[in-house]
């Protein structure tokens, strides 16, 4: 809620607006150049640029933090968390609706790692966005094992995820 009135504040006046706003702005006004899953492509691609892979670990001292949109483009660092929880943020300033977002705690089953990206729904089909790669992957074809679902509408939504833990594994870039 924070980052909201940061970003609305900015909106109304440009001027006081910090860079890391001004970053936010500008990934989510590209991205309403285009439509469906070229909007979708436009935000995972800005953000996998925007920020450098980090561990919780390495940047806190602590093997799990979530972080607000706007603390992770200050830093420019995150990890998985941090890229699926801005991007969520994006696509909702892009104009998608709630119930079309998700964001997904999953497995990886090579690793045996746990890793978050964000699921945005397009027509029927829902798109994963992860921050591994460009390329939009359907969620029913993605290599990943599905361990959990958070939506705006569930308690853990992902406007709530800052300190949040959800998975009992760490969660890694």
């Amino acid at each position: 809620s924070q980052d909201a009135s940061r970003l609305a504040l900015c909106r109304v006046a440009p001027e006081a607006c910090r860079p890391e706003e001004k970053q936010f702005a500008a990934i989510v006004e590209a991205a309403r150049a285009h439509e469906g899953r070229a909007l979708i492509g436009h935000i995972n691609r800005a953000v996998n640029l925007a920020i450098r892979p980090i561990s919780d670990l390495r940047r806190f001292g602590v093997v799990d933090e979530w972080t607000p949109p706007l603390e992770t483009l200050q830093v420019g660092a995150g990890d998985c968390e941090d890229y699926a929880i801005l991007k969520f943020h994006a696509l909702r300033e892009a104009g998608f609706a709630a119930a079309d977002l998700k964001l997904v705690i999953v497995r990886e089953p090579s690793t045996r790692t746990d890793h978050a990206v964000v699921a945005a729904r397009l027509s029927s089909q829902w798109v994963v966005l992860d921050n591994r790669g460009f390329a939009l992957v359907d969620l029913e074809r993605v290599r990943y094992r599905i361990l959990a679902q958070l939506s705006a509408e569930s308690d853990n939504a992902p406007a709530n995820l800052a300190g949040a833990a959800v998975a009992d594994a760490p969660l890694l870039m």
